[in-house]
């Protein structure tokens, strides 16, 4: 009777994990909700028989992978709103390309905390849709992510329990999804207007103002730099007093990262 089995552990489907990069996102977002993710290789052959041999041969020559989806509709999901997005507005070409990431969590190591490392296999996909509504239960869509490209190694990390991923080595410079300001009159101008490429704005402020800054992945923290003290925001409101002409206050993204350009600075200045 075998005996390696018996000193080995099963592995179970929770052991590979997908996440999905939603456009204009930094990190890639665990996907949830997914009653159905099986992969077909569906390998190309080549077979033939020489003239000299009694047997075929046979050869792989290729692969047309797909991955089938299925998944229940949840509102506020970041990954399944983009996938309901292809769906309803039939999305065609590049609009409906995306990276997936497939991470194998036997290679998981544990660093510190909520952080740790892996090894993973990432992959261009469109997404093709098929179905939707398909039962009474709930709203639920199908389709299939069909490759678009070939498999990349990549090692991941992340920091907050695997909710969230970064590619080690990658620069992923954080960026925010959203920048206001108030005060108790009501809302303050940014000039120019918010874009999460422009880093350095103007406004019109004196007294108490109220910084309120989100950061596009939830893999990253939010802190705002006023006076010497700093405050973390990740989408709560930071108290600036005492602000006058000629002041700054300082947004700084940070992706948790030891890599070059783990942070991003937005900068106010005080008109």
């Amino acid at each position: 009777m075998g005996k390696n089995l018996s000193n080995s552990e099963l592995v179970m489907r929770t052991g590979k994990l997908a996440f999905y990069k939603v456009p204009e996102d930094t990190a890639y977002t665990r996907m949830e909700g997914f009653t159905d993710m099986s992969t077909s290789k569906n390998a190309k052959e080549y077979s033939r028989q020489y003239v000299d041999e009694e047997t075929e041969r046979t050869d792989t020559t290729g692969y047309a992978t797909s991955t089938a989806y299925a998944l229940d509709r949840y509102d506020g999901n970041k990954v399944i709103d983009d996938i309901v997005a292809i769906h309803e507005d039939e999305k065609i070409g590049q609009d409906a390309v995306r990276s997936i990431i497939q991470v194998d969590m036997t290679t998981a190591e544990h660093l510190s905390g909520t952080s740790w490392k892996a090894k993973a296999k990432r992959r261009d996909y469109t997404v093709v849709p098929d179905a939707d509504g398909s039962t009474t239960d709930c709203m639920t869509y199908s389709g299939s992510f069909k490759a678009r490209g070939e498999i990349e190694e990549v090692t991941v990390t992340t920091s907050d329990d695997f909710q969230t991923i970064l590619v080690l080595g990658e620069e992923n410079a954080p960026l925010l999804g959203s920048l206001s300001v108030t005060s108790t009159s009501g809302s303050i101008a940014l000039s120019p207007a918010f874009s999460s490429d422009t880093k350095t704005y103007d406004i019109t402020a004196e007294g108490t103002i109220y910084v309120l800054a989100s950061p596009q992945s939830d893999n990253c923290n939010v802190s705002v730099l006023y006076n010497g003290v700093t405050t973390r925001a990740n989408g709560k409101s930071v108290t600036c007093a005492d602000v006058a002409s000629g002041g700054k206050i300082y947004i700084i993204v940070d992706n948790g990262s030891t890599e070059a350009d783990s942070t991003s600075t937005y900068t106010i200045n005080i008109a």
